[in-house]
């Protein structure tokens, strides 16, 4: 079935992301669907694709899509399926947009995770009951300097983080799921340096052990597509930091592995390929070059 997609806050990396997996899937399969890339920069939907399946327009126009019944959400975006109704209604009605807001409260999901996988190798760092907090510098301090007063907080404990990483993970039933992490340096919340890792290797395993543990079943926020912030610290421990329901900013990378959320979501198979775990680090753009 031909299927238009929309992403939304697509200036930035996940919507290139997505513009990537797309054209590569549609130029490897021949699908007829459409992408439409959405952003709400009023300059956004006057640059034009280069490929002629993708269409670059403002949000009115994909809400008016959405409204319509014309589109569907590709999960690439984070705060629109969260704060816009029409989005979230949506994005409820297909498996792989789906999201409940309960994702987004980090204490509850937090202690949620520790229960569920308190055997797991990945640990979820210990979580603290209060949400309303005065934090000031055990030690020395003159008046109120370095103190913070926060609401609805998540306080929790910190990580001496050694290795950072990010994992995606495209999951077609309660066990088949393919695994891509990556280990990063970030700048300003970006992937800055990338080393592609293993894809049936030892971080791979454990986020396996630790997705099965919390979601058995292809079912809930460790479904269908979706990734992992992940830390190891200075004992070789690793660490649960975070996930979202959508495919990470600098997903696109993971195409030299053979990842491709769109097949997933047609119900086609991936063709992997492990010919870029090198155990080399590379920048970001390194891998926009290898693509062209």
């Amino acid at each position: 079935m031909t299927m238009n997609f929309v992403v939304f806050e697509s200036g930035s990396r996940a919507g290139l992301s997505a513009e990537l997996f797309f054209e590569h899937y549609v130029d490897a399969t021949g699908a007829k669907h459409r992408l439409f890339l959405s952003d709400l920069d009023e300059d956004f939907q006057h640059i034009v694709s280069r490929h002629p399946q993708v269409s670059l327009i403002h949000d009115r126009q994909a809400f008016e899509m959405l409204s319509a019944g014309e589109a569907v959400i590709f999960p690439a975006d984070e705060l629109t399926r969260q704060s816009n109704p029409v989005a979230t209604q949506v994005a409820s009605e297909h498996r792989f947009s789906c999201i409940e807001p309960h994702y987004y409260k980090k204490q509850h999901m937090n202690e949620l995770l520790a229960r569920a996988t308190a055997t797991c190798a990945i640990k979820v760092p210990e979580t603290f009951s209060l949400t309303n907090v005065c934090v000031k510098p055990n030690s020395m301090s003159a008046g109120s300097r370095n103190i913070q007063f926060l609401d609805n907080a998540c306080v929790m404990q910190k990580i001496d983080i050694d290795h950072e990483y990010v994992v995606d993970v495209l999951r077609y039933d309660d066990e088949k799921m393919y695994i891509f992490p990556r280990e990063v340096t970030l700048k300003n919340g970006y992937d800055r340096f990338i080393k592609l890792l293993p894809l049936e290797g030892e971080l791979a395993m454990h986020v396996t052990e630790f997705v099965k543990a919390a979601c058995p079943s292809n079912d809930g926020m460790f479904s269908d597509i979706f990734h992992l912030q992940l830390c190891q610290d200075k004992k070789g421990d690793y660490y649960y930091i975070e996930f979202s329901k959508r495919i990470s900013g600098t997903a696109c990378v993971n195409i030299l592995s053979g990842m491709s959320p769109f097949a997933m979501i047609d119900g086609i198979d991936q063709e992997l390929n492990s010919g870029m775990i090198d155990g080399c680090w590379r920048r970001f753009e390194d891998f926009m070059l290898m693509m062209k």
